[in-house]
């Protein structure tokens, strides 16, 4: 059961048997070396608490990671501890003695501090409610791939610093092959790991491909690309280019809007406490670059 908790925070002092300096209507719950008085009611049989990390998404299976009911994602494991999804707040152990009304007389099963927090500008608010769960109903720690969906979210993934030869906001011409690149420090391997209890799971992004929006079309790269260096002859090649086939005067200011995606293969690994030893999360996108592209027709000058 639920036990809403509008909260009377007094000063911190040692609290002796039978003495209380709450209010009549509320009950003294020791927290450290003070107490909070808790107003307690009863709002009535809650639903299935459910398993954590579970909400749902129209038959195509439970998506990795932790979600809130409208599909915005969340940490799995925050210091208010591990987010339950039947309940849509964080669940950490709550130690209340048997007999006391947050018990609401049962003898058996457990007690968990559930927490949920709002953010408003600088104000953020937060609602706790202390529940009581039968034995089996408590919830669970992060699976290791909600963990694993955790920590990718916490991965620096690199906005591609788009380079190109020629480069804005100098003009390249239809027929002239491009060059495309990205600098050789952002095709970087990236680890990541996070623990919950006994579980640690490690993530590494790996760099697959580059993907380039040019305007007209989009062509992939299968590495950074080859820097263009001035003096390079006409013999030099790259391994990441595109030659454009008509002008951008037809675009908003003349000129193509371009753009650039890192795509990681991300796999995890588990260590500890494991069900599975690891998994692969695919390929994932970083957030794009962008730039542009002005594309002239050369004119043809007859001299006679």
């Amino acid at each position: 059961m639920a036990l809403l908790l509008p909260l009377l925070v007094v000063a911190p002092r040692a609290v002796a048997d039978g003495d209380s300096q709450c209010p009549p209507g509320t009950n003294p719950v020791s927290v450290g070396s003070g107490v909070i008085c808790v107003v307690v009611t009863d709002p009535g049989e809650p639903s299935n608490p459910g398993d954590p990390g579970d909400p749902g998404n129209g038959g195509r299976g439970p998506p990795v990671g932790c979600y809130k009911s409208d599909g915005t994602e969340v940490p799995c494991q925050t210091h208010d501890g591990t987010w339950w999804s039947g309940h849509q707040c964080y669940a950490a152990p709550y130690d209340a003695p048997p007999g006391t009304p947050a018990w609401q007389g049962h003898t058996d099963g457990s007690l968990w501090q559930c927490t949920s927090c709002t953010s408003a500008g600088v104000a953020t608010t937060c609602n706790v409610q202390i529940l009581w769960t039968a034995p089996g109903q408590e919830p669970g720690p992060p699976t290791p791939e909600e963990l694993a969906a955790t920590a990718l979210g916490l991965m620096p993934l690199a906005m591609a610093d788009i380079r190109t030869a020629p480069e804005p906001p100098a003009a390249t011409y239809i027929g002239v092959e491009n060059w495309l690149w990205i600098p050789d420090g952002q095709w970087a391997t990236l680890h990541k790991s996070v623990t919950a209890g006994a579980t640690t799971v490690t993530v590494t992004a790996t760099p697959s491909q580059t993907v380039w929006d040019l305007g007209p079309t989009a062509v992939t790269c299968y590495g950074p690309g080859k820097p263009w260096v001035q003096g390079m002859t006409e013999a030099a090649s790259t391994t990441c280019a595109y030659t454009y086939k008509e002008t951008s005067d037809r675009e908003p200011q003349g000129q193509f809007q371009i753009s650039a995606t890192i795509r990681y293969h991300v796999t995890w690994s588990c260590s500890g406490t494991c069900p599975t030893t690891g998994g692969d999360l695919g390929l994932v996108d970083a957030p794009a670059g962008a730039s542009t592209m002005r594309v002239l027709q050369r004119q043809t000058v007859v001299v006679q």
